[in-house]
């Protein structure tokens, strides 16, 4: 019998301690273009890993983004994730999983944090519940992420986050410049 993910009933939403984490939906365009934009600088740092943020935002790429992001969900092609302060409500950042491999069972998360909730914890703690979700939802057999060498704020999550560093990837990306860049691989297996 072939496996189809299509068929995997995924709650869309859960919680954290401080975080509502939920697949985007239609009219969130507006809320992650404004984090965007606060944090533009410090996503710009690293090309390689965010080509995404090379592009000037706008609330209508945002709102594609969180319209394509909803159909992935339901194609179970993609898992962006947008993460919501519980108090404020607020956009936090984001967080998902990507590059599926259902055969093996293989998913990568990665994940970006708005400018005003960096150094709080917030992120270690979606990266952790992000986890255990594919783990407990997806069968997943391995989660890894691949870092910048030079981020260490970002390879830093992974390490609170649980995963085991396996190694740094020599020139694995490169910038748009062509500058090469060295990527660290956490992962976390089962």
């Amino acid at each position: 019998m072939i496996f189809d993910p299509l068929l995997l009933d995924l709650p869309d939403q859960f919680e954290t301690e401080r975080l509502l984490i939920r697949a985007p939906r239609t009219g969130d365009g507006r809320v992650v273009y404004e984090a965007i934009v606060e944090t533009l600088q410090d996503l710009r740092r690293f090309p390689s890993s965010l080509r995404w943020a090379l592009e000037p935002p706008s609330v209508d790429r945002s709102e594609s983004f969180c319209r394509r992001g909803a159909a992935f969900w339901l194609l179970r092609a993609d898992l962006p994730m947008l993460l919501l302060h519980k108090t404020t409500g607020e956009f936090v950042g984001g967080c998902g999983l990507h590059r599926f491999d259902w055969a093996e069972r293989r998913f990568e998360i990665g994940w970006w944090c708005r400018k005003r909730y960096q150094r709080q914890g917030l992120i270690t703690e979606a990266a952790r519940e992000v986890i255990a979700y594919a783990f407990a939802h997806l069968g997943a057999r391995r989660v890894f992420a691949l870092g910048d060498d030079a981020n260490a704020a970002s390879w830093r999550v992974c390490e609170r986050a649980g995963m085991t560093y396996e190694g740094t990837l020599r020139g694995e990306r490169a910038d748009p410049d062509g500058t090469r860049r060295d990527m660290r691989m956490y992962a976390v297996t089962r």
